[in-house]
């Protein structure tokens, strides 16, 4: 079977994930400003994190689908292009975000003492959010490659800077797996890949939070590995596959939906992402038709300048109108918490069209004027 150019469905459900992190990280807010306490106790909203694993799944797929038969070799010219392609999707928004909010820091002690005010141990780092040395680390998206714990400026950048270090890595994770001969070894690699992260998750005592920092960087690794490897899967599936592709994407909703009632059991999510992942990509049946649909696929493309900046907003606007947004009416709670996903939303748009799209063409202009550098020096060696 001929492989689609194109799968809508895994950009709407990138917009979906995006959606389910922005629940994780603004239920407590809105518990709160809706006098709903039942919302502190759902498996759902706190397990939002766990799109993050989803995120790490879906770039390895779909690098491997963009970037099928490029690395069978590593050419020092393909790895320079996808690298520049790479920097210009991830730094130049990252960077943007994180001067918008120099202003604040310099200007708003009171924020500032409210980011660095933790009294659980687990989080005593954070005692040096908003720090010039995290400045730095966050700049150059390097957080989770270390165990220095240096203080976070935007927290969700730890998942760029583990991408940042899947993107390094991809050109011999995809060669290697180019390799693979046949759908039993794949799928076995694959498999390997997610029992390999639950198991380290149980046994270090992860199973049921969300880890950053450098077990952020061991997230990535095994989910964006599991990625690539599925693609693997998907192409040396036999001939007949798509058509259970309905029955496979249900089935990995209903098993996330299932361990969504029990705490701990969502750590085994990401084979159900995975599963996901692989149904989507024969593009049948209801789920993929309510992915690919309009709305989820505008909100799939601004998820990611929606993502960087959703958990800002939330901060900012509890720190500056929390007590005010607590005390609402019930009318006033309601209207308010929509306005805030709003709010969010149009920081994302704005962000996606004059930030995001624009580096992106950057980034294609630096690679075209770097090849046709590259050219016209190889003209003038033969000359």
């Amino acid at each position: 079977m001929p492989r689609a150019r194109s799968i809508p469905s895994l950009t709407g459900v990138r917009g979906v994930a995006a959606l389910w992190v922005f629940m994780t990280h603004f239920y407590g807010l809105a518990a709160d400003m809706l006098h709903q306490p039942w919302m502190l106790n759902s498996l759902f909203l706190f397990n939002g994190f766990r799109g993050v694993d989803l995120f790490f799944v879906l770039s390895g797929f779909i690098l491997m689908h963009v970037h099928e038969g490029q690395f069978v070799q590593l050419r020092w010219h393909v790895i320079r292009d996808f690298f520049i392609i790479r920097f210009f999707r991830v730094y130049p928004l990252n960077t943007f975000i994180l001067l918008a909010l120099v202003p604040l820091v310099l200007f708003a002690p009171g924020y500032v003492a409210m980011q660095r005010h933790y009294t659980d141990p687990a989080f005593a780092y954070r005692a040096h959010n908003l720090s010039v040395a995290g400045f730095v680390q966050t700049l150059l998206l390097v957080q989770t490659w270390t165990v220095l714990k240096l203080g976070e400026w935007n927290i969700v950048s730890w998942t760029l800077s583990a991408e940042v270090l899947g993107y390094i890595l991809f050109p011999l994770l995809a060669m290697a797996a180019m390799r693979i001969a046949s759908l039993r070894s794949a799928v076995a690699v694959c498999a390997a890949s997610l029992v390999t992260l639950v198991a380290i998750l149980f046994v270090c005592h992860h199973a049921n939070n969300n880890p950053t920092g450098t077990f952020g960087a061991i997230r990535m690794f095994f989910c964006f590995t599991a990625g690539i490897v599925l693609y693997r899967v998907y192409n040396l599936a036999p001939a007949g596959t798509e058509r259970h592709g309905a029955a496979i994407t249900m089935g990995a909703v209903a098993f996330i939906a299932l361990t969504l009632f029990f705490p701990v059991v969502p750590v085994c999510d990401v084979f159900g992402f995975t599963a996901l992942i692989f149904g989507l990509a024969y593009q049948r049946g209801v789920i993929n038709t309510f992915l690919s649909s309009a709305p989820v696929m505008w909100l799939g493309r601004i998820s990611f300048s929606f993502y960087l900046a959703h958990y800002l907003i939330i901060g900012i606007l509890s720190w500056a109108m929390g007590q005010w947004l607590r005390n609402l009416g019930s009318v006033g709670s309601m209207t308010a918490t929509v306005a805030i996903f709003a709010l969010c939303l149009l920081v994302g748009v704005v962000c996606y069209h004059l930030i995001e799209r624009p580096s992106q063409r950057l980034g294609r202009r630096v690679m075209q004027w770097v090849e046709a550098r590259d050219a016209r020096a190889g003209v003038q060696r033969i000359a």
